[in-house]
């Protein structure tokens, strides 16, 4: 049993990393480029010290209602660097990306 947890554990922190990738913008297909890691060292950190504690993570997210990533790529951003954004950027994020999911989907 305890196997099993810890083989559960290890497979969710590359995961974890994944999705952290995908809802700060990157894609969700081809993983975490390490060109990225570099471009954003300050992401890629905290996103690794979530990622060992993913349950904690992924237990505070859900109870906190699943707030969308603090972090992304800045509007006309030419380098596609991953930085914390600010309220104001993060809301228009958010109404973007609703207009285009109720574009994308008919009858929503």
């Amino acid at each position: 049993m305890v196997m099993a947890l810890v083989v559960v554990h290890l497979l969710g922190i590359p995961i974890a990393l994944w999705t952290f990738n995908g809802r700060a913008g990157g894609s969700f297909w081809h993983g975490v480029p390490p060109m990225l890691i570099l471009m954003s060292p300050e992401w890629f950190l905290f996103s690794v010290v979530k990622a060992f504690g993913w349950e904690i993570t992924l237990a505070v997210w859900l109870f906190g209602g699943q707030p969308t990533s603090p972090w992304g790529v800045r509007p006309g951003s030419r380098s596609g660097r991953i930085s914390r954004l600010t309220p104001a950027e993060r809301a228009a994020r958010d109404r973007e990306a609703r207009a285009a999911e109720r574009a994308r989907v008919p009858g929503a």
